[in-house]
């Protein structure tokens, strides 16, 4: 499971998820050592606290969950799987710009060329 890099990354102690889960934080630690594994309602609660699916709860394979994807669809998250992070920023923002119109398109990206 993904849960120490999941709880590091949201800087909380395994005391804090413990009071959060309402279980103790031997079974806690339990969980994330793999000793331990929690019941459907626990991992639903870990799901939706740090907003991830359940697969990738799990340690599934991401393309698990892109199965009602179109074609075109996964062919782009591949592309972009190989992104460093501000070439991520600089798609996000020229995306998000597309549904507004290619003028804001263009903006969004220019904000992320200044000084390249």
């Amino acid at each position: 499971m993904n849960l120490k890099k999941l709880r590091k990354t949201e800087k909380k102690t395994q005391k804090e998820m413990a009071s959060i889960l309402n279980v103790a934080e031997s079974t806690y630690n339990g969980y994330e050592k793999e000793i331990n594994e929690p019941n459907i309602e626990t991992l639903i609660k870990l799901a939706d606290y740090y907003n991830v699916s359940l697969d990738y709860l799990v340690g599934r394979e991401f393309t698990n969950d892109v199965a009602y994807l179109t074609q075109s669809q996964k062919n782009l998250i591949k592309i972009i799987s190989k992104f460093d992070d501000l070439s991520c920023l600089k798609a996000e923002a020229y995306l998000e710009g597309m549904l507004d119109g290619k003028e804001e398109a263009k903006r969004n990206y220019d904000r992320f060329n200044v000084g390249v």
